[in-house]
Formats: C-alpha cells, sequence, structure tokens
C-alpha cells in the first residue's frame, strides 16, 4: 500500500506521464474501433456470400438413382438433420420474347448467361423465406423510380409455394400476353431481383431460355433446346453475383428440359446445429452409402477462398494497428526513464531508511502498471463508445464539411458495419497492458541495481 501511494505521487507530480497514458488510450481506442469494423464486415460478407447456400450440401453426381433415393430416405431419417432435399443445376441462357437474338448488338454488354438452379418447392417455400421478401428501398437512397417500382411489384404470388402459376387464374391472367394465356406448357423461373429489372422481366414475363440438353461424349454433339418460362417472381438472397448468375426453377422440370444424366447433383441440408459440427458427423455415418467425405461440405467450405482472404485482412489490420499501441507503450519507458534519473536521490533516501534495493524497482514497476491500466481501461470504454457512435458521427462530419468517408453505393448495406466482440476486445486490452508493463522493466531493473550511496551523491 505504501508503495502504491508513492507511486501515485510520483504520477501526480509529473503531468507528462498524462501523455504516456493518453498515447496508450489513443492507440487501444484506434484498435477497437478497427477491431469491430472489420468484424462488421465480416459478419456482413458472410452473410452476404451465403446467397441460397445450404448449411451442409451432399454431392451425389457420381451415385445411381436407387443409391440417391436410399442415401435420401437415410438423411431425411437423421435427427441432426432439419431437411434434405435435391438440387440440380445447368448452364443456359435466356431473353425476353421480344428480342430475337440471345446476344443482340443493342445489349451488348448484358449478361445473357445464366445458371439454373433446380429447386424443390417445398424447400424454396421453407428455406428461402427471407430470400422471397419485398425488397425495402430506403427513401433517399439512389434507386432510378422505375426500378423502384419494378422492386415493390416483382414479388411471388405465394409465399408457400413460390413457383405458384395458373394461367387459368385471374391473378396470372391479368399479367399474361393475351396470346399466352391459355398456354399450359410454360414452366415457372424466378430470377434475381436486380438481374431481373435490369431486363425488365415483370411477373408474368415470356422469357425464352436455351440450354445444352444431354451429356458431352466422345463423337457426339450436344443438343441445343429452347423453353419458353414464365416469370413468376423473383428472390434477393443478398449475395449480388449469385442473383445476377442464377434462376430458380423446379427441379424436375429442370432435368427434362435439360435432359440432365444425373436428376440429382447435390442434396441440400438444413442442419439443427453448427454445420461443421453436422458435416463431420456425416463424414462418417454416410462413408458406407459410399458418399467420399469431400463431397460433404458446408457453405464456408465451398466459399472458403474469399472468407480467408477477409480473415486474413482482418489479421493484417489488427497487427498494424496493434503496432500502434505498441508505439505508444514505447513512449511510457522513455518517461519512467527519465524519471528514474530525477528520483534517484529518493530512491536513495528510501534505501537508506531501511527499503529494500528491489522496492525501488517495484515501484517504479507499479508507476508503469498504472499508468498503462488506465490508459488501457479507458481505450477500451473510450472505442466501444466509439464504435456504437460511428454512424451518427460519420452522418454529422458528412453533413458539416460534405466529405464522405464511407460509399453506400459500393455495398449491399447502408450503414458502416459494426460488430463488437467483447472477447477479442478485452484479449486486446490484456496485450496492451502486457505490452506497457514489459516496456516498464528496464526502467525498474535500473532502479533496483542503484547503489544507495552513489544515489544519495547524485545532483
Amino acid at each position: 500500500m505504501d508503495l502504491l501511494l508513492i507511486a501515485w505521487r510520483y504520477l501526480v507530480a509529473r503531468p507528462i506521464t498524462l501523455v504516456s497514458m493518453l498515447s496508450v488510450t489513443v492507440g487501444l481506442v484506434a484498435i477497437v474501433v478497427v477491431d469491430s469494423v472489420m468484424s462488421g464486415f465480416l459478419n456482413e460478407q458472410r452473410s452476404t456470400i451465403r446467397g441460397l447456400s445450404p448449411d451442409v450440401t451432399v454431392t451425389v453426381d457420381a451415385l445411381d438413382d436407387a443409391a440417391i433415393a436410399a442415401l435420401l430416405e437415410q438423411l431425411r431419417a437423421d435427427p441432426g438433420v432439419v431437411s434434405a432435399e435435391p438440387r440440380a443445376e445447368a448452364a443456359a441462357m435466356h431473353r425476353g420474347a421480344g428480342t430475337t437474338a440471345y446476344l443482340g448488338a443493342d445489349r451488348i454488354g448484358q449478361s445473357y448467361f445464366v445458371n439454373l438452379l433446380g429447386m424443390e418447392r417445398a424447400e424454396l417455400a421453407d428455406g428461402m423465406r427471407a430470400s422471397l421478401a419485398p425488397t425495402v428501398v430506403p427513401a433517399g437512397s439512389e434507386v432510378h423510380a422505375e426500378v423502384r417500382r419494378f422492386l415493390a411489384t416483382s414479388n411471388v404470388a405465394r409465399p408457400d409455394d413460390p413457383f405458384w402459376f395458373d394461367p387459368a387464374d385471374p391473378h396470372w391472367r391479368d399479367r399474361l400476353p393475351p396470346d399466352a394465356r391459355f398456354r399450359d406448357d410454360l414452366t415457372p423461373i424466378l430470377f434475381g431481383r436486380y438481374l431481373a429489372a435490369q431486363f425488365q422481366y415483370w411477373p408474368g414475363t415470356i422469357v425464352s431460355v436455351a440450354t445444352l440438353a444431354g451429356e458431352l461424349r466422345e463423337g457426339e454433339r450436344l443438343a441445343v433446346r429452347t423453353r419458353d418460362f414464365v416469370v413468376v417472381g423473383t428472390f434477393s438472397s443478398r449475395d449480388r453475383s449469385f442473383d445476377d448468375t442464377h434462376a430458380l426453377v423446379p427441379r424436375e422440370r429442370l432435368v427434362d428440359f435439360a435432359a440432365l444424366a444425373h436428376p440429382v447433383q447435390e442434396i441440400a441440408l438444413d442442419v439443427a446445429g453448427e454445420p461443421a459440427a453436422a458435416r463431420d458427423r456425416l463424414r462418417t455415418t454416410l462413408a458406407t452409402a459410399g458418399v467420399p467425405p469431400a463431397a460433404i461440405e458446408t457453405w464456408e467450405d465451398r466459399r472458403h477462398l474469399l472468407l480467408g482472404a477477409v480473415l486474413g485482412e482482418r489479421r493484417v489490420m489488427n497487427v498494424a494497428m496493434f503496432f500502434v499501441v505498441i508505439v505508444a507503450t514505447f513512449s511510457l519507458f522513455v518517461t519512467l526513464h527519465q524519471m528514474v534519473r530525477r528520483k534517484t536521490r529518493d530512491i536513495g533516501v528510501l534505501v537508506a531508511l531501511g527499503a529494500p534495493a528491489m522496492h525501488a524497482g517495484r515501484l517504479f514497476l507499479l508507476c508503469g502498471l498504472l499508468v498503462t491500466l488506465a490508459g488501457s481501461l479507458l481505450g477500451l470504454f473510450g472505442g466501444i463508445a466509439l464504435a456504437h457512435w460511428l454512424n451518427p458521427l460519420l452522418d454529422l462530419v458528412e453533413r458539416v464539411s460534405g466529405f464522405r468517408l464511407f460509399d453506400r453505393n459500393l455495398f449491399s448495406f447502408k450503414s458502416l458495419p459494426v460488430q463488437i466482440e467483447f472477447g477479442r476486445l478485452l484479449g486486446y486490452t490484456v496485450a496492451s497492458v502486457v505490452c506497457g508493463t514489459l516496456f516498464t522493466l528496464l526502467p525498474a531493473w535500473r532502479a533496483a541495481r542503484l547503489d544507495p550511496v552513489e544515489a544519495l551523491r547524485h545532483e
């Protein structure tokens, strides 16, 4: 307690120590804000890049129909599997009924290529409700009025049956062209919301789709098949690249249209609990069914390159910002070094009065610990407060100065994402305290080794 009191008096007597404390505070505030923003970006990216990917995917294109049927039955009986639905996919090209070519010169540069993703009605209705929900365009956003109107009226008619289409129903009879009101050969299709807006594919629009049917074999040519589809709505998965390159159709209709050799290419699983744990368990249980371990993947496994890039960026930013903390705590070393020089006679007096030599070292170690601890705590709480109010502050700066730090038009989210992870921030705070304490060891060791006689003679 006496050492603590002396250390406090030393610190109060030298206001320069406040500079060291503020340096630690500013450094930790910076790393807290940067880490929270990077964690927010990572969380948004994880939500965005997932698209319509299921929790776990089992690739089964190497199995025959009987094996796939048995595997589906086994998966649906698994207590850890909520749902198991087959999927298929085929590459295709699309054009509106009013155009004469798939790659028209008047619209060159727009993508006419699309991957048709064959899904079951139950999977789309139960697991993709968020993707089928209407897109709400915030007021004041830079969206063309025609696009805004399209987004407000391009929803599916029945969320419980997204592929519902009945040309005899008044709902569709009013939307179909006159020459298509009695056609029962139209296949329902769902385009990505912004892709449909780009091509003006309103619900009820007839779209011609072409694909290469069959399986490529040596010496044979694939046949080109064309079929008319009817747009029954749109979806938005938050992954713009997925939405712009995929369209959803009933799986059985896709198998018939593209003459797929493998009517089921993968099985989409919705699992209870963590997907990674379910993947590891299924790799063991499905080994006897002839499914190789590599064929069972979580959605993170399939997008590991992109997720790894975002994680790597966060690590690099955190390491770079932690060097700011190291530089800040180094100023504490300089301050304590000068304090030892100025308090040399005081150290000699303490030792002459009977205090052990190590007490002098502990005294200055305690000074450094107090400064670092105070700066770290202020930096932690200040950083959390700044991260919490970051978006209002950025809006205020933009209104006052016109400077825009975050361009909302470049991302799918309209405010700077911030996610405060207290466990990580506490780790950085402890690391800052440890770093600051390490920088005080040398001045404390120098004070502990002072000769009391020489200290008393010091001027």
